[in-house]
């Protein structure tokens, strides 16, 4: 996915005044600050926060009415971009819902020994595999009505997916993000080779890392110790198989690591027995619910006993088959998702036909502050691809599930009411939210702010810049909710630092890559997206709360890697 805010480049970097530094990054503590408080809900903290960003990008950064104008219509834009993701996975939700996604979610409970393996692999694994092929916060949209039906919190099955996939967005949606900051950067050849060997680095180690933080935060201790398996196998496979294949093709590299710890939990399945659950709630194979029924029937005694043992074992059969019924007609809509994003973007030929036609995006004049800021006309900024949008393989999921259904008997004709008024009313508490929240980013890069807070950082630090690399690259997917933005918006940045102080460009570079990744799983518009596909909109607080101890976490692990890979290349 591309959501590129235009900016300005400097080929050098100036001091910035504290005054000017503080007044920037004042926005991004207010709507912090407002959404942390949890008192208000997330409409008004858009709405505040974007009324005091126009007035401090009028007043302190010298944006006319046209600049503060054409940002909030740019972020308008990006909303509906966004919108158009949220509106079919909501649809899904509630197709899935109604055929069986209860059913869905204890099948999937039982498909490995633990539950705190079935919580790895639907909040760290699955999430993780469909960023490969998938845009913005799609992964959330998916995984997250599955971990509630797995029994979970509608806060934390938000929270689990935003720690567990966020390693995956770098090398996500076939390399978006990457392709981003190695162009934005004019980076040559050996120096992407570079690049996506570092970036690999970075993120290999937080793949490991987030997978332990998830089972952490949802079992605490227990949980890690129970998830070791799945932990010592999955991680390394898929941080090993992405570091291998960017080597090749960066833009295949989540999607690749994506299907290895797949195909892991399938050799999992294989070689696991009931008694590897010894530790865990336990998990009750079909044999052995059969048995028990007969048992139970059994001791009522007598010849009626044995013909209840009978229709007892028979009724459970029967409650058996209906239940995976139920769960396999709720999957419909996931494969075929996967089926008709894989299909569209792994060739390449296809792909790139799918991005270049049928484009819709609004024009944007050029515009300027008086602090000398300059956003250049845009002819179609930010297009929405119909053919090559995530929201469209939803849409394309959706109707072949009905068909499917419809077939197999599975769908009546009166089905659709129910799901048609549901999704609207999710749809309509959280649309606005996402228009205004992307508005607050349109506005804060259109008059210079998000670059100014970058720079000033950059100058204060100078030689011990590569230690905050990635909270820049955080800073600017928390404001605008894509770490493919935050490399349009600093890659250049971070190559011209890296000139400046003697490092090479492709570690830091690494490090922005892999802070944006972490700043993406805090955006206030990535949990909302989750929040709306679970309709718990009004909890992005309490979300937020619950990641920000593991993202503090992977950023530390991050800066360090990259210290570390800048000292080695010194």
């Amino acid at each position: 996915m591309s959501l590129a805010f235009a900016s300005a480049t400097t080929e050098t970097l100036t001091a910035v005044p504290v005054l000017s530094w503080v007044l920037a990054v004042s926005p991004v503590v207010l709507l912090l600050a407002l959404v942390l408080w949890g008192r208000f809900s997330t409409i008004v903290n858009a709405g505040v926060t974007v009324a005091y960003s126009v007035v401090v990008a009028a007043l302190a950064f010298g944006a006319g009415p046209l600049t503060v104008g054409v940002g909030l219509g740019k972020g308008a834009w990006v909303g509906l971009w966004i919108l158009y993701v949220i509106w079919p996975a909501l649809l899904m939700h509630h197709l899935a819902s109604r055929v069986g996604m209860a059913a869905l979610g204890r099948a999937l409970s039982t498909l490995l020994p633990r539950r705190t393996e079935n919580v790895l692999l639907l909040a760290w694994v699955l999430p993780s595999f469909i960023q490969g092929v998938s845009g913005f916060g799609t992964p959330i949209a998916v995984a997250a009505p599955l971990l509630v039906a797995l029994g979970i919190g509608k806060a934390r099955a938000v929270a689990l997916p935003l720690i567990g996939y966020h390693w995956a967005v770098g090398f996500g949606s076939m390399g978006s993000s990457f392709y981003m900051g190695a162009l934005t950067a004019h980076l040559d050849t050996a120096e992407r080779a570079g690049y996506a060997a570092s970036a690999a680095v970075v993120l290999g180690i937080n793949c490991v890392l987030s997978g332990m933080l998830v089972a952490l935060m949802d079992g605490g201790w227990t949980g890690l110790r129970h998830g070791w398996r799945m932990l010592a196998t999955a991680g390394p496979v898929m941080a090993l198989v992405q570091a291998g294949t960017v080597r090749l093709e960066p833009g295949i590299g989540a999607l690749c690591a994506g299907a290895s710890g797949i195909a892991v939990v399938m050799v999992l399945r294989r070689f696991s027995r009931p008694q590897d659950n010894t530790e865990d709630a336990p998990v009750v194979e079909r044999v052995e619910v059969l048995e028990r029924a007969e048992r139970t029937n059994r001791g009522h005694g007598g010849s009626q006993g044995g013909r209840g043992s009978v229709g007892g074992a028979s009724s459970t059969r029967a409650a058996l088959d209906d239940t995976e019924a139920k769960a396999r007609a709720a999957a419909v809509p996931y494969v075929l998702l996967g089926v008709v994003a894989l299909a569209v973007f792994l060739p390449p030929a296809l792909r790139a036909w799918a991005k270049g036609h049928l484009l819709i995006g609004p024009s944007f004049p050029s515009t300027s502050t008086s602090q000398g800021t300059v956003n250049d006309a845009v002819h179609l900024y930010n297009p929405i691809a119909v053919l090559g949008h995530p929201g469209t393989f939803l849409l394309i999921a959706c109707a072949g599930s009905v068909l499917v259904w419809s077939r197999r008997g599975v769908w009546g004709r009166g089905a659709w009411g129910p799901v048609w008024r549901g999704a609207l009313r999710q749809a309509w508490k959280s649309s606005p939210s996402v228009v205004l929240l992307a508005s607050v980013a349109g506005v804060l890069v259109d008059s210079g702010m998000v670059r100014t807070v970058a720079q000033g950082a950059a100058v204060a630090t100078g030689h011990a810049y590569p230690a905050i690399a990635p909270l820049v690259g955080a800073l600017g997917s928390f404001i605008t909710g894509s770490t493919t933005s935050s490399n349009a918006l600093f890659s250049s940045l971070q190559a011209d630092v890296a000139h400046l102080i003697g490092d090479r460009p492709d570690d830091l570079l690494a490090g922005q890559l892999a802070g944006g990744n972490i700043g993406n799983s805090l955006a206030p518009v990535v949990i909302l997206l989750g929040l709306s596909a679970v309709g718990a909109a009004r909890r992005a607080g309490e979300v937020l709360r619950m990641t920000m101890a593991p993202a503090a976490v992977l950023l530390v692990s991050a800066v360090a890697t990259t210290c570390a890979l800048v000292a080695v290349h010194r």
